[in-house]
């Protein structure tokens, strides 16, 4: 089996973007190649999920899935259900596609940091808990399909049901990295890091 695969968030439906936030661009580079690179440079294999009507946008050469049936359009938690059912591995990094300040040196750090007993690992920036950057185990599979059948939604809902380590960003990373973009007007200062950009939840 697998050892871990990288999940790429790639389905939001970015009400408050406009567009897709996963074609979105920063210094000419798609949100998505960013977090693909970032989880392909750790990871054995990279998946990324994303809604059928956004399916062919992405090049072919990419692992693009889109939820199972039973889940279709359920959020987060169907999409990392999903990719966790068709591709079965030990873990998952999990990784959404509008944080394109995260790199090889963050993924990697928070692999090496995870706890081997927990069931999730995440991330913790300046008392905002980052729950889609993490890193899951494969044996809560069952657990999580039975959150889904009880339509309980909730990344966050379900973290608190499993045994779920929360790191400081600073044993991952400096702050920047943990920014989130979801106005397009927030990119006009991303370049500069400056403060108008996001490190709460995604």
């Amino acid at each position: 089996m697998t050892e871990t695969v990288g999940i790429l968030l790639a389905g939001g439906l970015s009400r408050r973007f406009g567009s897709p936030k996963a074609f979105a661009e920063l210094d000419g580079k798609a949100f998505y190649e960013y977090a693909h690179d970032a989880l392909a440079a750790v990871c054995d294999e990279v998946v990324v999920i994303t809604r059928p009507e956004l399916k062919s946008r992405f090049p072919v050469s990419l692992d693009v899935i889109t939820d199972t049936e039973k889940f279709a359009g359920l959020g987060p938690l169907a999409g990392i259900y999903t990719a966790m059912a068709e591709r079965p591995a030990h873990q998952y990094l999990v990784l959404p596609c509008d944080m394109p300040f995260i790199g090889a040196t963050e993924t990697g750090k928070l692999m090496q940091a995870a706890s081997p007993g927990a069931d999730i690992t995440a991330v913790r920036a300046n008392d905002h808990d980052i729950p889609l950057f993490s890193l899951w185990k494969g044996h809560i599979l069952e657990g999580l399909e039975k959150e889904l059948d009880a339509e309980q939604l909730r990344v966050m809902v379900f973290m608190a049901k499993v045994e779920t380590e929360w790191l400081d960003s600073s044993a991952v990373g400096d702050m920047d990295a943990f920014r989130n973009i979801n106005k397009p007007d927030l990119l006009k200062g991303a370049d500069e890091h400056g403060s108008d950009t996001n490190t709460g939840p995604i």
